[in-house]
């Protein structure tokens, strides 16, 4: 038997949206344009509850701030969740060595008695606004030093049905699943718990798989570069 020879599946918001509503009980014929703008937005919120939950792969990023000398806090990219693991990058030699520094939390570091202290940063304090901030301790003394960082990013937002979902394949029943439960909160109320056990199950089943078998959680360990 012939096969397709293709490995191109990947529903758009609307083929998931109405995946979600089958699941509900609920047919295309009886959907409204209510019913489309209500799922987008469970849809977005569902993306924010797997920011909650744990680290997605395929969101972490790689990243790389010069530090400037004198300069204890930095502004990181809009829509960044969480960062995993840091070190500072001195290039002040010929030879480039990768420091782990250790993160505290904001009262730590508002105990910090001199802030403006000046050496080689040691330790870094994130501050989760919408426009997340990161302090370093100590003030860089020079500007050799560079953050370099794993970061969790957020998941880009459903704005249309057309759309696709900023998710990989192994994360497509999962999505179903989850949009299904939250659906059924509002308009299939009797199915709920049975989809809200089902979304469990494919949410752990694709977490499982999403670390590529190893821990996610990334222990730099110095290293000379050069």
């Amino acid at each position: 038997m012939a096969t397709s020879g293709t490995v191109a599946f990947r529903p758009n918001v609307e083929e998931i949206v109405t995946e979600a509503f089958e699941r509900c009980g609920l047919s295309p014929q009886t959907r409204t344009g209510n019913h489309s703008v209500s799922a987008r937005r469970s849809l977005n919120l569902l993306f924010s509850e797997w920011a909650n939950r744990g680290v997605n792969y395929w969101a972490v990023n790689n990243l790389t701030l010069s530090l400037t000398s004198d300069t204890v806090a930095y502004s990181l990219p809009v829509g960044t969740v969480d960062l995993i693991d840091v070190v500072i990058r001195d290039s002040s030699n010929s030879t480039q060595v990768d420091i782990p520094v250790e993160r505290i939390s904001i009262s730590d570091y508002n105990q910090i008695p001199n802030k403006t202290s000046s050496g080689k940063p040691t330790q870094y304090m994130l501050d989760k606004q919408y426009t997340p901030t990161i302090n370093v301790w100590q003030s860089p003394d020079s500007g050799n030093y560079s953050l370099v960082y794993w970061s969790v990013s957020q998941l880009e937002d459903i704005t249309a049905s057309n759309q696709d979902a900023d998710i990989p394949y192994r994360w497509n029943d999962c999505i179903c699943s989850g949009l299904a439960s939250k659906l059924a909160v509002k308009y299939a109320p009797d199915r709920f718990a049975d989809l809200a056990q089902i979304y469990e199950r494919a949410f752990d089943l694709a977490y499982s798989a999403d670390n590529d078998g190893v821990s996610l959680r990334i222990r730099p360990t110095s290293m000379d570069l050069g």
